[in-house]
This record gives C-alpha cells, structure tokens and sequence, in this order.
C-alpha cells in the first residue's frame, strides 16, 4: 500500500506518517519501480509510537522504549520510562492548572468591581 493507502487505513495524518518514516520508526520498502510500499505490519507499533511521542518522549527515548520491547526482562526499565514520563505530564499539568486558577481569580476580581 502507499503511504497515503496506510494514512486512510490506519487514520492517522499524513504528515505524522511521513515524520515517523524520517525518524525511522517506519521502514520504507520499495517497489520495483522505486516506488515507496508498506505493508500492515509496518505499522504495527504506530499507536504506541504515537503515543510516547504524544506523550513527550524523545525520538531517541522512543527508539530505546522500542528496542527494549525486544529484550526479556526489559519490563523494568521501561516502566520506569513511563512513570517518569507521566511524571513529567502531570507536573505540566498543575502548572496549567494554576494558570487557570489564576485567571479565575482576575476574573473574578475584575468582575466583583464592577
């Protein structure tokens, strides 16, 4: 299938597609024609590979979450990726949270002057 065969099947943006293939985590196969082609299984760990750029790992940090999912008794470390990870999101998000909080209150100061 083409890429843009694979961005309707799978829904996902093209452009994702053509990142993840740039950054490697999608392997090109070409045709005889020098056409690029994929198959199904080349896009087996798209969700997951989404989901941890998604969730801000790095290329890098991806590639090496990926390669552990090949090594036995690699559960560990990458659980610690993960956490750390989620760590990270949720530190974001009481950061935007007291952003909120704040406006709130400037609302609310604004509003009870009037």
């Amino acid at each position: 299938m083409t890429l843009n065969d694979a961005a309707k099947k799978f829904d996902f943006p093209l452009e994702t597609l053509k990142k993840y293939i740039s950054l490697g985590f999608i392997r090109e196969n070409s045709n005889t024609d020098g056409t690029a082609q994929y198959k199904d299984s080349d896009f087996e760990r798209l969700g997951l590979i989404d989901t941890l750029i998604q969730s801000g790992f790095t290329p890098e940090e991806t590639k090496k979450y990926l390669a552990l999912t090949e090594n036995m008794g690699a559960d560990e470390t990458q659980i610690r990726m993960l956490k750390k990870q989620r760590r990270s999101l949720l530190d974001d998000i009481h950061k935007k949270q007291q952003l909120l909080d704040n406006l709130d209150y400037m609302i609310w100061h604004k509003s009870s002057k009037a």
